[in-house]
């Protein structure tokens, strides 16, 4: 069973090795370029449970034939197939688009078509990454994954922050307190990571956060022109 879980927004506990790790900014620049912006930052915790998701991508929608966006997963615990690491199917990003889904809505409609998973599995079968805690896994936005589940008594819990070069202009915002803008603006300066926030006054109660808004689309103009040139009838 997976619980979205948003890390508590208090400023003394939002770490800058976590919020804006400079290992990952590095490589994420050298991929993506020099402005980077964070449109996501959750988490997910995996209970003990024996049921799957289906291998799906997280972009529903149009999107480029190349990186434009990445996940940073962090570990907050020893992470490995026994407690619910997640399955990724390597290089499937490479050739990754919205026709591999299924015609089902909701959540199933991510589900990837089952002959395309039997034809991958064939020559790059998935994996499940042991990973120690304070690990970082950096995966492409396009990549086939599926949560898998924890079989042990004990909560597996995974930070998610999603970063993008600043000309996609992606429209989701990440709510974040007032008190720690300062803070978070003195991270990009230093990494080269800026957030898209929603600054609120007072407490912000993390467990009240979801992703179920989260939206990857582009805002950029050009980039939507050619997508709407591929996908007509999208």
């Amino acid at each position: 069973m997976r619980q979205d879980q948003a890390p508590p927004l208090i400023p003394e506990l939002m770490f800058k090795d976590v919020w804006a790790n400079p290992i990952a900014c590095s490589i994420l620049k050298a991929i993506l370029g020099s402005e980077l912006v964070c449109h996501y930052a959750n988490g997910n915790t995996t209970l003990k449970a024996t049921g799957r998701q289906p291998v799906h991508s997280d972009i529903d929608k149009p999107h480029p034939m190349f990186p434009f966006a990445y996940i940073i997963n962090i570990a907050l615990c020893d992470v490995s197939a026994e407690n619910g690491s997640t399955e990724i199917w390597p290089g499937s990003h490479r050739d990754s688009c919205i026709d591999q889904h299924t015609s089902a809505r909701g959540e199933a409609g991510l589900t990837i078509k089952p002959a395309l998973l039997k034809e991958r599995m064939k020559h790059s079968p998935p994996v499940q990454p042991t990973t120690k805690k304070g690990s970082l896994v950096i995966r492409d936005v396009r990549l086939w994954h599926a949560g898998r589940p924890n079989l042990t008594d004990t909560p597996r819990i995974m930070l998610a922050f999603v970063v993008q070069p600043k000309w996609f202009q992606a429209p989701s915002k990440v709510i974040l307190p007032m008190k720690a803008r300062k803070m978070v603006e003195s991270w990009q300066l230093e990494t080269g990571l800026e957030y898209a926030a929603q600054w609120m006054d007072g407490e912000v109660d993390h467990k009240k956060i979801k992703s179920d808004d989260v939206d990857f689309a582009t805002g950029n103009r050009r980039l939507l022109e050619l997508e709407s040139m591929m996908h007509p009838s999208k």
